[in-house]
């Protein structure tokens, strides 16, 4: 039985890989904001309540975040084998979280990199894996490390595309950092028929996502990926990107001298050595 903490599981890929790793009789550790929600996906999911574990945090408020990472290493002491960095958000407008950073920064890029490193004591106990929902949409972002957080001009798809390319920086740095340990992967899980693109948003975004998702997959579809590097034999461990369970081709612009720029600068935001 491995054990598995999943962030943003109330709906979308998130919610799927819990169901499917459920099924298949793992120990799966969920975070989720809503605790509405978090409560109806118990419900649905009451036959396998012994192995499903809970835990609400909203990722844009740090103080809850490090009490669930709290309770997280109190309850599982004897390690953790995958850790999946899922949640993301898309906000239309300019937000700025309770810590003082820009919403998607925080949700979508400091977030995953706060989990991998608070979590990687119990990930080392088992030799387990990290795994980070990036996108291919970063192909499309830029790197100004003047202005990471894109204050400057704030816009909602870009500032997304943006996050998805750090997710990239950050797991190129953390590979090298914790090899052999810790396997180290980020996912393009495919366009994909989830919410992200409805939430927080206006009815025309709303219109077009559902428009440009009419097609895709469907959560439970795009779960491939996922399993492959979970439970695959052959898994190209020096690989960073996969989609459609195999190695795939990432952005030029991702260099280990910017990405250890990020990463510095990223640790020093999260008061973290």
């Amino acid at each position: 039985m491995k054990t598995i903490v999943i962030t943003g599981v109330t709906s979308g890929v998130g919610r799927a890989l819990v169901e499917v790793l459920c099924e298949k009789g793992e120990k799966v550790i969920g975070v989720g904001r809503s605790s509405d929600k978090l409560d109806r996906l118990k419900n649905t999911l009451e036959d396998y309540e012994e192995n499903l574990h809970l835990y609400q945090a909203d990722l844009s408020d740090m103080a809850t975040v490090n009490e669930v990472i709290n309770r997280i290493t109190d309850d599982f002491p004897f390690g953790i084998d995958v850790l999946i960095n899922n949640a993301a958000i898309v906000p239309k407008y300019k937000r700025m979280s309770t810590d003082g950073f820009e919403l998607q920064y925080q949700v979508n890029h400091l977030m995953p990199l706060y989990f991998s490193h608070r979590l990687e004591p119990l990930l080392r106990k088992r030799k387990g894996t990290i795994i980070t929902t990036s996108s291919g949409a970063h192909k499309k972002a830029a790197f100004d490390k003047h202005d990471l957080q894109a204050l400057k001009k704030y816009h909602a798809v870009r500032s997304y595309t943006r996050t998805k390319l750090y997710n990239l920086m950050i797991a190129q740095i953390l590979k090298e950092k914790y090899h052999p340990d810790i396997n180290v992967f980020t996912v393009h899980p495919g366009r994909v028929k989830t919410e992200i693109g409805t939430k927080d948003t206006s009815l025309l975004y709303a219109f077009l996502w559902r428009l440009f998702t009419r097609k895709g997959f469907t959560p439970r579809e795009a779960t491939k990926t996922y399993l492959y590097l979970i439970y695959g034999q052959t898994v190209d461990k020096d690989a960073l990107y996969f989609y459609d369970a195999k190695p795939a081709s990432f952005s030029s612009i991702v260099n280990v001298h910017d990405s250890q720029e990020l990463y510095t600068i990223s640790m020093r935001q999260l008061n973290l050595k």
